[in-house]
């Protein structure tokens, strides 16, 4: 006997005319986990925002945790790759223009994409399989362009020289703060840190506070 046309398909894996754009996903994933948490996130909810079915992102990403870290490596890579590039460029820079140009491109980044450094803030404060993976693959290699050239004008005397862990903690805390708690700048400040205005005024105020007081010779204002 011939087959019912309107059969129901068994259980299995998602058809293939079924498509998955994987970085729209990854992007829509970031922000599920910046906003609910690592445990306030489903495979499920994702897959019904985006109008797919849960089994078409388990067959592609397997677990959650897989999808966490493809979302974080598709952002972190982007700032990673840019960095590359942008050093590659300002090889003969001065030391402390490369630091201004790293603070720069930073704070940019942090009102580009909000999301990644509020997943970094989720993880980073405890030991566990997801903050370890974040440090090794990721923050390691970023913070790694700033550090090596803190490293470099401290041997020269040209900057105080602050333990690494207070410096960095200090300039990455100072440059991302703004944008990693923007409610509350939007609630008690009354401002929009996402207004190209308030993003320019950062580079300018985070840079000056920095390097005035990291100089082991400050900069006088003119009067």
């Amino acid at each position: 006997m011939a087959e019912k046309k309107n059969q129901k398909r068994k259980a299995g894996r998602p058809r293939k005319k079924q498509s998955l754009d994987t970085d729209e996903i990854l992007k829509l994933a970031l922000k599920h986990f910046a906003a609910k948490g690592y445990g306030g996130v489903s495979l499920h909810a994702i897959a019904k925002e985006k109008g797919i079915a849960t089994s078409l992102l388990t067959h592609h990403f397997k677990t959650k945790e897989n999808l966490w870290q493809q979302s974080m490596m598709l952002v972190g890579g982007e700032i990673y790759g840019e960095l590359q590039d942008l050093f590659e460029i300002i090889d003969d820079y001065d030391g402390m223009e490369k630091l201004r140009i790293f603070n720069k491109k930073i704070v940019h980044f942090s009102a580009r994409r909000p999301e990644f450094q509020q997943c970094i803030v989720q993880e980073v404060f405890s030991n566990n399989t997801r903050s370890n993976w974040l440090i090794e693959e990721l923050l390691r290699p970023i913070f790694g362009f700033m550090e090596g050239i803190i490293k470099e004008e401290q041997a020269k005397g040209t900057i105080k020289k602050v333990p690494q862990a207070n410096l960095s903690s200090f300039i990455i805390g100072s440059i991302t703060t703004l944008f990693s708690r923007s409610y509350q700048m939007q609630k008690v400040y009354n401002i929009n840190p996402y207004d190209q205005e308030q993003i320019d005024q950062h580079v300018e105020v985070i840079n000056d506070l920095i390097f005035n007081g990291l100089r082991t010779n400050p900069i006088k204002q003119e009067e």
